[in-house]
């Protein structure tokens, strides 16, 4: 796990876990969010249910094909147990073709590779504030 804050000291943080095993695209996410987040990064599914558990975060960027275990998988796991079937999911895919697959399993929002930054900004604003 890779933790990063980019909250202005004063500001309470919204936690982002980003689940992405390529560091080019975790980067973009970071710099896409921008300021007033504290990230947690995981390259590798294996770990993702239990950083969700310890650090309940307030929203996690999921890719839908993960090293170690689907992000689908992932995804269910998360729905099935009550203390985290509440977490916010964005879905995150080249595969296109998965988003009704992804929405299905539980992703609150589906975003496409390559994504404009406005739109992850405006589908992560979405999840924090509902």
């Amino acid at each position: 796990m890779i933790e990063s804050n980019t909250t202005p000291p004063g500001t309470p943080p919204t936690t982002v876990l980003i689940c992405e095993d390529e560091e080019p695209l975790r980067e973009l996410i970071r710099l896409s969010l921008g300021d007033g987040h504290r990230f947690l990064e995981s390259a590798d599914g294996r770990d993702v249910l239990e950083l969700v558990r310890d650090e309940r975060p307030d929203v996690v960027l999921l890719d839908v094909m993960l090293p170690g275990v689907s992000g689908l998988d992932l995804l269910r796991a998360l729905r099935a147990d009550p203390a985290l079937a509440a977490t916010r999911v964005v879905a995150v895919s080249a595969w296109v073709h998965l988003e009704g697959e992804a929405l299905a399993a539980g992703a609150d929002c589906f975003l496409g590779k390559p994504f404009e930054p406005d739109d992850l900004r405006s589908c992560v604003q979405r999840m924090l504030s509902s």
